[in-house]
């Protein structure tokens, strides 16, 4: 084989970064503690921990009536109820949230948030002295005891968050509760006779009362899956106020607790309640409500029942000088170029998004947001501020610096330098799964997505309407469509049938029901279901249905006897319906795995098309970017929705979570055909990140190993290779630490496979290894299923091992 490399920047060649152990496997690199019997970090980190943004959050009213605690922009600020006026109470580094008073409001506490891990602080209000219970593991929702004598918070000091009780003075502390996952938001009943809380335990939720002096802990009621569950405690009676999902809104309920099944609700209308805090009389409840721009305003409502009304922030008292900035964003040629922006001052504080909402990225540690080629970020203190920007994945981030001056307004101009203009090549690039709304605290409608597109230099997007059991939020989007400057959000859906494996079903016009099944989910109706049902859905609709997040944690999921890792049909269904999909580069999952499946179902001549996704949930603040795992599509056929999901189809794409891949041989692209035989092949590899190395896999081998590329670099390899009478090739680079703009734990990205003589042709040799590999795995997912169901009948699920089972058979040459 002959190896020819140019590279095109002029930079010189250096070693590519070495990969990180299992850095190509799932979720970011935490920055956060990690809990002991928490499942996915994500949920974790967005509904348990604080966020910001730059209006009130989480209201605290003193005791006194007078002011009002609350978050914003990152410091705790104190709001005179009658002027208006909000005065900045914190001013370090760190983003502080969740205040709550002591009953004699001479102290207030309130969680801190480094960006790695959460404290909490009680500061003395006369004098502004704090102190900080800290430990190496989570802390959380801090509460005053009646007589202030002690702090119930949340600490994960053991590894699991729960209910701790501390002794101010003393430091003496005790544990309270040992429940599964999470308990928190303490709230202290009236007499000071124990307190209410929050557990949450997949799939339910439910409030606790703990009762000091009879000594029980017992649930006063059970909501499924509220991860915006909040509540309060009246100051003088035994009433409770909470946040309740209903469909896809969250309300306030008022609750009598001597009988907490009979509930009051407060708020109507499309729109989010949350953070309720009774005032110090008890005769109002505050809290708030994001608007349609995601941004928080501060509300209250009468505890009997009226009208809500806003609560207006007259004026902001930084306590410093303050001035103005500006950003702008260009192109090289100096055009508005739309970007993603983290901005800092000069302690390292993170600015908040004034205009939209703000974002935390979770793997390096970021706070940012979109802007529109400008943004003017109003009153600012005054400093020096240090400003990032990028477009995209193909882009160079470009930072700078400015100094804002006491009443003046300071100007910062970045351009931005992309490596590969995807457009200017003929492709379109498209997130195939992202969520839409998915219990974060935003509202968010398809036409939120654009700004978010637009800053990352992302064409299309199919948001999957998903369920969480009693709630299908987003059911009712399902099919609608916006296009705005060449930008297309289509709503799709994805069904969790949690054992069986999840399928989206992308561009699909009208939802698929039953939305979830399986043998560990409630039973409406029959229990004999399939996946099956789902694929012959999507072919009936023109729906793409694809396996998402498919393959866990496992490089090789066949490097066991008995190959794990596998959603439970995908299996069965890739085998019996070939245009099945497998979501081969997700944020969750692991792309080397996945691809060890889909190379064995291409050995087969099954044409899988390999679709990507990010996973994230745009109404999360702590997630990974929009578009971070895409496709890139040929626009062949014109740049319209359906018409790049029939490239998908057709395998005329590559996916990445950051670099491009132009891979060609002897002529054909990816989901085209070649001889057999000596073939000259070449690819483009161009990241704005190091990549670690190159490699060309034929029939699921790689057969040649390269350098990869230095940050910022392109380079053109070419070579030849003698192929086999039947089968096909393709390219993949991987490896590489984590940099922006990737929110990826690594950089990957693979080209769709160029058939050899015809699209589904085999080795024999690979094929009747597949074949049997395949087999080993249907029977590990046989033997799962059976022992799931037990004794309940599902000759649907069987019926479908069984014809898979005897097509394998066929091929791999069994009896």
């Amino acid at each position: 084989m002959k190896i020819r490399v140019f590279l095109r920047t002029g930079a010189a060649l250096v070693a590519g970064a070495a990969i990180l152990a299992g850095a190509a496997n799932a979720q970011w690199t935490n920055h956060y503690p990690k809990l002991d019997d928490f499942g996915h970090h994500v949920y974790l980190e967005q509904y348990e921990l604080p966020f910001l943004a730059a209006g009130p959050t989480a209201p605290a009213p003193s005791p006194d009536g007078r002011h009002i605690a609350f978050a914003a922009k990152g410091w705790i600020w104190l709001l005179d109820i009658e002027s208006g006026i909000a005065e900045r109470l914190t001013d370090g580094a760190e983003m502080d949230s969740r205040p709550r008073w002591s009953r004699d409001g001479d102290r207030l506490t309130f969680v801190r948030d480094s960006g790695s891990d959460t404290s909490v602080i009680i500061r003395d209000m006369a004098t502004g002295r704090e102190s900080v219970i800290d430990s190496p593991g989570i802390e959380l929702d801090p509460e005053f005891s009646a007589d202030s004598t002690y702090l119930y918070y949340t600490s994960a000091q053991d590894g699991v968050l729960s209910l701790w009780k501390r002794h101010i003075d003393a430091g003496t502390e005790e544990k309270l509760t040992d429940l599964r996952q999470v308990e928190r938001n303490a709230r202290v009943l009236a007499d000071g006779s124990g307190l209410v809380y929050l557990h949450s335990a997949y799939p339910v939720s439910s409030l606790r009362l703990r009762d000091f002096r009879a000594g029980t802990d017992e649930a006063l009621n059970e909501i499924n899956l509220p991860p915006l569950l909040a509540a309060d405690v009246h100051p003088s009676e035994r009433t409770l106020v909470y946040t309740a999902p209903q469909a896809d809104d969250h309300h306030l309920m008022l609750a009598d607790l001597a009988r907490p099944g009979i509930t009051r609700q407060l708020t109507n209308g499309e729109t989010y309640a949350l953070m309720p805090a009774f005032s110090g009389d008890g005769s109002m409840i505050y809290y708030v409500t994001p608007d349609e721009n995601q941004q928080f305003n501060l509300m209250r409502i009468p505890t009997a029942g009226g009208k809500p009304e806003a609560v207006e922030i007259a004026s902001w008292d930084y306590g410093q000088p303050t001035g103005s900035m500006v950003v702008t964003t260009t192109d090289e040629d100096g055009s508005p170029l739309p970007a993603r922006l983290s901005i800092t001052d000069g302690n390292g504080h993170p600015v908040a998004n004034p205009d939209g909402p703000t974002y935390f990225d979770p793997q390096h540690g970021r706070v940012y947001f979109y802007a529109d080629g400008s943004v003017d970020l109003g009153d600012v203190l005054s400093g020096r501020y240090e400003i990032t920007a990028v477009h995209g994945p193909m882009s160079i981030p470009v930072t700078t610096t400015a100094r804002v001056s006491r009443g003046s307004t300071a100007e910062a101009s970045l351009a931005i330098t992309t490596i590969w203009d995807a457009d200017g090549a003929g492709y379109v690039s498209a997130d195939h799964h992202i969520h839409l709304n998915a219990d974060g605290p935003h509202r968010m409608t398809p036409g939120d997505l654009l700004p978010l597109m637009a800053g990352e230099d992302l064409d299309q997007v199919a948001p999957m309407a998903w369920n969480r059991y009693s709630r299908q939020v987003d059911e009712f989007m399902v099919g609608d469509r916006v296009t705005e400057r060449d930008m297309t959000v289509a709503m799709s859906q994805e069904v969790r049938s949690n054992f069986h494996g999840h399928v989206g079903l992308i561009g699909v016009g009208k939802p698929f029901y039953p939305w979830y099944f399986g043998p560990d989910t409630p039973r409406f109706g029959s229990p004999d279901r399939s996946n099956g049902e789902v694929i012959a859905y999507a072919a009936e609709t023109g729906a793409l249905a694809t396996y998402v997040h498919s393959v866990g944690s496992h490089d090789d999921p066949f490097a066991e006897d008995m190959p794990r890792g596998i959603p439970l049909e995908m299996i069965s269904d890739t085998v019996l319906s070939p245009e099945t999909g497998i979501e081969l580069v997700c944020m969750w999952t692991s792309p080397l795995g996945t691809a060890e499946v889909w190379y064995r179902l291409l050995n087969i001549g099954q044409p899988t098309p390999a679709t990507s996704g990010t996973d994230m949930m745009s109404d999360f603040t702590r997630a990974p970017a929009i578009g971070t795992a895409r496709v890139y599509a040929r626009a062949e056929n014109g740049t319209a929705f359906d018409a790049i999901l029939d490239q998908v189809r057709a395998g005329k794409t590559f996916l990445s979570t950051g670099p491009a891949l132009l891979f060609e041989i002897a002529g054909a692209e990816p989901g085209e055909t070649v001889a057999s035989g000596e073939q000259d092949w070449k690819v483009t590899l161009a990241s704005a990140a190091a990549v670690e190395k190159l490699e060309i896999i034929v029939n699921g081998e790689v057969v040649e190993t390269l350098e990869g590329v230095s940050a910022g670099e392109t380079r053109v390899y070419e070579g030849s290779v003698t192929l086999p009478e039947g089968g096909w090739i393709a390219a993949r680079a991987h490896g590489g630490e984590p940099a922006w703009p990737s929110m990826a734990v690594t950089r990957f990205a693979h080209s769709s496979p160029v058939w050899i003589g015809e699209i589904g042709s085999t080795d024999p040799a690979a094929k009747a290894a597949a074949a049997s590999d395949l087999l080993r795995a249907l029977d590990a997912a046989e033997a799962r299923a059976k022992t799931a169901y037990d004794q309940t009948p599902t000759p649907r699920l069987m019926a479908r091992f069984k014809d898979a089972r005897q097509k394998l058979q066929a091929m791999a040459g069994a009896e």
